[in-house]
């Protein structure tokens, strides 16, 4: 999300719009990542008058459930007071929608994103008291935005359909991807007759890594020289770590942690796999197509519709079995490789960012919607 956010404010901020990112917890790796002509503002959760009384707010307070208590203009009130913005933006679920939803500012146009399938993620309930609240604030939008075909059929079967969805695909710095990817990898990949890579965050219940690294592992065990890179970090590592470890394969499945720049392990790989349970969109299978990488993905939401079921990318069943016969197949067909290294070529023009910038812009004023594809 972080990624998407910035590639959005920082393009509209060179379109010369006065862009301000509020955050609601420390983050300085994303200020930096902004635009210098960016406001960026971070400001906490609201814990009020108990403050003073240490017994009343141990009691009744400190249980990190003010965002559910009051309303979404309470919340609108705290966060963004009476300054007035012409575009207002939940660009993430859960408490950002809650607080939009309670604007008092009726000149500004209100739009939302919806970045994954809702009936497979969760979140979106996030500071609401039950569904009836998550439906009225959705409806209150100009737009809800989602960022594939499948996220918008999740939302409506989820939400159900308020009357203002759109479809609009996440926007990728195309020109800045290519020219990091050319920088000289810290950490050369582990020689192999095929090198596979996966950028996500370790997450094994969305993420998949385990039985990816099964899969490998098992290839391995029958004779295949495959090698597989892991890059990212997050709450599982210790335990993807030890289950390497498990596998004895620390010489072939080799984790190189959170990667500001993962352009060039993308750009170096044979192939990109996803081998998530679920996804909204997964930006990096777009990446990897825009710098010509191979991409197998199970079949999910996002990466399906990029690949266009197939056309651009392997798509393997949803599963452990999947991931290891899909692997196997290219491993044993290298023309394959070549053939969806073309294909990713092919696939890039998909990525057009002015396009993609337009669509946005069009939703910033009310009276100016033809260019982006809408539910109805």
């Amino acid at each position: 999300m972080e990624k998407l956010l910035v590639t959005l404010a920082n393009k509209m901020a060179g379109f010369g719009y006065d862009v301000t990112v509020l955050i609601f917890q420390e983050d300085s790796t994303l200020e930096s990542e902004l635009d210098e002509r960016i406001d960026f503002r971070q400001k906490e959760p609201n814990v009020p008058f108990g403050k003073r009384i240490p017994y009343i707010r141990y009691k009744f307070y400190d249980d990190e459930m003010w965002d559910y208590r009051v309303s979404p203009k309470q919340l609108y009130k705290y966060y963004i007071g009476n300054e007035k913005f012409d575009v207002e933006i939940a660009f993430f679920r859960g408490t950002s929608v809650k607080i939009i939803a309670g604007s008092t500012n009726k000149n500004a146009v209100h739009l939302t994103w919806v970045h994954s399938d809702f009936r497979k993620a969760g979140g979106y309930k996030r500071h609401f008291n039950n569904m009836d609240e998550v439906v009225a604030a959705y409806r209150t939008f100009d737009k809800v935005i989602c960022v594939s075909k499948e996220a918008m059929e999740g939302f409506k079967e989820v939400i159900g359909d308020t009357g203002n969805l759109t479809k609009v695909y996440n926007m990728i710095p195309v020109k800045q991807i290519r020219q990091m990817a050319m920088t000289e990898i810290p950490k050369p990949l582990s020689p192999a007759h095929l090198n596979l890579v996966i950028v996500a965050r370790l997450l094994d219940k969305t993420k998949g890594h385990l039985r990816l690294i099964t899969a490998v592992s098992r290839l391995r065990q029958e004779g295949y020289d495959i090698a597989l890179t892991v890059v990212g970090d997050g709450p599982d590592r210790e335990m993807i770590e030890e289950y390497i470890s498990v596998m004895n394969e620390n010489d072939f499945v080799r984790m190189v942690g959170n990667q500001k720049n993962p352009y060039p392990y993308i750009k170096t790989a044979d192939v990109l796999v996803c081998s998530s349970y679920f996804e909204g969109y997964n930006l990096t299978v777009a990446e990897a197509l825009v710098l010509g990488t191979p991409v197998l993905s199970v079949k999910c939401s996002g990466p399906t519709e990029i690949l266009e079921n197939g056309k651009y990318g392997v798509i393997v069943e949803n599963s452990e079995r999947g991931l290891y016969y899909g692997i196997r197949k290219l491993y044993r067909n290298p023309e394959l490789l070549d053939y969806y290294r073309a294909k990713a070529i092919e696939r890039q023009s998909f990525f057009d960012e002015d396009k993609i910038s337009r669509q946005l812009e069009n939703l910033f004023y009310r009276d100016k919607e033809k260019n982006t594809e809408s539910s109805n």
